[in-house]
């Protein structure tokens, strides 16, 4: 898919079952659950961002790198649709 191919459900399914194996859940978490309370640390956020960056094509600037930008499903998946807008 090319960057404007992405929906949010596309991108939802994707970070979803990313989430899931880096915490290690086999049930999914709602969009607005707050990722701290699956365990999700800055580490654990930041391994994501790192997926996100490759799977994506996209770049986060150090400063949208706050732990509070990447504490939900959706939060996450709003700031990928973000940065693959034209």
């Amino acid at each position: 898919m090319n960057r404007t191919e992405w929906t949010k459900e596309h991108i939802a399914g994707y970070v979803l079952s990313l989430i899931k194996e880096q915490l290690q859940l086999e049930k999914d978490v709602a969009p607005d659950d707050e990722l701290a309370s699956y365990g999700m640390d800055s580490f654990a956020s930041m391994s994501l961002v790192v997926a996100f960056e490759t799977n994506f094509n996209i770049v986060f600037e150090d400063e949208e790198l706050l732990f509070e930008n990447f504490a939900t499903l959706q939060d996450m998946v709003e700031a990928i649709y973000g940065k693959l807008q034209p």
